[in-house]
């Protein structure tokens, strides 16, 4: 556990995500919270956004982090990615553990993301290794469908954990953005 009480799995993903000061992170699938608090201590005066279709746990997001979200550094949506209000905004690094959405197709999902990315900005999916052909599979589900979006795979870590190992894939455009819309082909 970290300081500020994340599990191996999260305090992982947060040092995959490595958000600096100042910096604009979206967590998508917040759950209860956990990462918002890694996220918005490692940002410090910069900003999280989290998005949980459960109402529960965005309120229990909420909770967890009542300092920050009543600085303004913290702001929790519940509603699904695709129907969250995120007009206007754009992140330098978005995050999801265990989002099966971003590698299940469709995946509309990506088509928000993409869209959310700040020029140089990063994504970085974790997931729980739970069988042999996850650690595979779902990065190459990933890469396949944000590939669609215009994002390649930077990076892949994984470290054990436990009940499940936990693995994480980093994407960033393939080309940079001209004018902050999507990227370039």
């Amino acid at each position: 556990m970290s300081a500020r009480g994340a599990s191996a799995r999260l305090a992982f993903v947060a040092g995959v995500v490595a958000a600096a000061p100042g910096e604009r992170v979206l967590e998508v699938g917040c759950g209860a919270g956990v990462l918002v608090t890694e996220l918005a201590a490692a940002v410090g005066d910069g900003r999280v956004v989290a998005v949980d279709r459960s109402a529960r746990m965005a309120a229990a997001a909420t909770r967890r982090n009542r300092a920050a979200v009543d600085a303004g550094r913290v702001r929790v949506l519940a509603a699904p990615l695709l129907e969250a209000d995120l007009r206007g905004e754009r992140f330098d690094a978005v995050a999801a553990v265990d989002v099966r959405a971003l590698w299940t197709p469709p995946s509309p999902e990506w088509d928000v993301v993409a869209g959310l990315l700040a020029p140089g900005g990063r994504v970085v999916v974790g997931f729980s290794v739970m069988d042999d052909g996850a650690a595979g599979r779902v990065p190459a589900e990933v890469a396949r469908l944000a590939g669609e979006r215009g994002l390649v795979v930077t990076a892949t870590a994984d470290v054990s954990t436990v009940p499940f190992p936990t693995a994480a894939v980093e994407l960033r455009p393939a080309r940079p953005r001209v004018g902050g819309g999507a990227p370039t082909t």
